[in-house]
């Protein structure tokens, strides 16, 4: 059975890695990076009902949770607005003096794709429950388009075969079937005059 120090260990690993993954996608020091994450968190967290706060933190390791939940007011409305601009502007304030060298849209895309990354179901969650105002600065669900991408892969290929069945039938590639050749393989007509089908 894992210690108590072993689970505290893994969640400070997993939440460096966190931090890390920020750095690399804005170029900022350990401590901005974690000034950055804190103050998305924060923006997103002012956007959302205790409700969908709790289904995102849940997600997080626990010390990117206690950084999602510091000066949290449970009794705090979401916010009404949902401008971006405001949004970003809530943003540039928590950042402190970092805002005023710091691409804020950047910084806020950066975090967000960091949640894609880590935590791609909850993210897709609370972005579609975000409104719709706020998701022009969210990144691209990109799970979403990979198996968007390998669904029409697969019917692209689907298509190819059936083109290259059809073709070794003799017909010319891209020609219709015949009406009995569209039927699945185990009812397909054996000689004889077609079924009238009228």
């Amino acid at each position: 059975m894992e210690s108590n120090a072993g689970v505290f260990d893994a969640s400070v690993s997993e939440s460096n890695a966190w931090v890390q993954d920020v750095m690399v996608a804005t170029g900022l020091d350990e401590r901005n990076a974690l000034a950055a994450l804190r103050a998305v968190l924060h923006a997103i967290r002012d956007e959302t009902t205790v409700r969908q706060s709790s289904y995102l933190v849940a997600q997080m390791p626990a010390l990117i949770r206690g950084v999602y939940f510091e000066g949290w007011d449970a009794n705090r409305a979401p916010v009404a607005d949902h401008d971006p601009q405001r949004f970003l502007e809530r943003v540039r304030s928590a950042l402190g003096d970092l805002a005023a060298a710091a691409d804020v849209p950047k910084i806020a895309r950066a975090v967000m794709g960091v949640l894609e990354r880590r935590i791609p179901d909850a993210a897709s969650k609370i972005k579609r429950m975000l409104p719709r105002e706020l998701h022009a600065l969210w990144p691209p669900n990109t799970a979403l388009e990979v198996a968007e991408r390998k669904a029409r892969l697969a019917a692209e290929e689907k298509l190819s075969k059936r083109e290259g069945l059809h073709a070794e039938a003799g017909h010319e590639r891209g020609a219709p079937l015949a009406p009995h050749q569209n039927r699945p393989p185990g009812e397909q007509h054996r000689g004889g005059p077609l079924p009238n089908t009228m």
